[in-house]
């Protein structure tokens, strides 16, 4: 019998501030390192399982805003209290992490990526 070892879980989640433009550079940069070859990249994804949001708030980025989603609000400011009419996707993530929780899997990381200009 082989013995089943559970995997970790990271979650990795950008642009909840639409014009952190270069938090996508990042988040791609670190996408790509995951995917390759490297051998540190095979070994992370051997035992972590990595959840990827690499846009929280593309109607704030197609719209042009700096901090604020398609209603002006600032989606890093509401996890509390979010909801899925106003704050849709915010509130999947939350869904996604509530269930996360209870599964064989837990979350055991989250990395919100910020970045300045």
């Amino acid at each position: 019998d082989e013995k089943v070892v559970k995997k970790r879980v990271v979650m990795i989640m950008a642009r909840q501030h639409p014009g952190e433009s270069p938090g996508s550079f990042v988040v791609q940069g670190l996408i790509d390192f995951l995917v390759s070859k490297h051998k540190i990249a095979q070994e992370l994804r051997e035992k972590l399982i990595f959840k990827v949001i690499p846009m929280m708030n593309p109607d704030g980025v197609y719209l042009g805003n700096y901090r604020g989603s398609l209603l002006g609000i600032d989606l890093n400011r509401i996890w509390d209290t979010s909801s899925p009419h106003a704050h849709p996707t915010v509130h999947s993530i939350k869904t996604i992490i509530d269930n996360m929780a209870i599964s064989e899997n837990p979350l055991d990381f989250v990395l919100d990526i910020h970045v300045s200009n």
